[in-house]
């Protein structure tokens, strides 16, 4: 009887279960494939985009923004020009929805971002000009509404 050396049994159960993966795949042939994997679906990256209704508008505008292909059912952080506005729930498909009150703001160019990570960020330029329309959101838009401009309350101090 011949005896088989260490490095033969390796081999022959390496081979073995190198068919066997492979025949473990053969239920599978005939199902479609349904997104190719890529790196970036590994790493977590995501390529989202930030659209609003109206690009530019006159002060106390209500601007509606749409972001997608966010990670579902995660939390996002909306920001103005750097500055942290709240926060915006991301539904299942990947959407965020969200306004910005621009009541009491400055003529000028701002940028709102809604990010949920440095991988899922989208900014969007809005405008307030002196002339112009008076931008109201699409009825019954969800989200929370951001003022632009933060009041703050400073109580009235007199020295005696």
């Amino acid at each position: 009887m011949q005896r088989f050396s260490r490095d033969q049994i390796i081999r022959v159960a390496l081979t073995a279960v190198i068919l066997l993966s492979g025949l473990a795949m053969v239920p599978f042939i005939d199902l479609p494939a349904q997104a190719a994997i890529t790196w970036q679906s590994l790493a977590g990256v995501y390529e989202p985009e930030l659209e609003v209704n109206e690009s530019s508008g006159v002060p106390g505008s209500i601007f509606a923004f749409t972001g997608s292909g966010y990670p579902p059912n995660t939390v996002a952080t909306a920001y103005k020009d750097g500055q942290p506005l709240g926060a915006v729930p991301i539904d299942g498909n990947g959407v965020g929805t969200f306004m910005v009150n621009t009541a009491g703001a400055a003529i000028g160019q701002y940028n709102v971002t809604l990010e949920v990570d440095i991988n899922a960020s989208a900014t969007r330029g809005i405008e307030l000009a002196e002339t112009g329309p008076l931008v109201t959101p699409p009825p019954d838009f969800p989200g929370p509404t951001f003022n632009l401009v933060n009041e703050v309350y400073l109580p009235l101090v007199t020295k005696p």
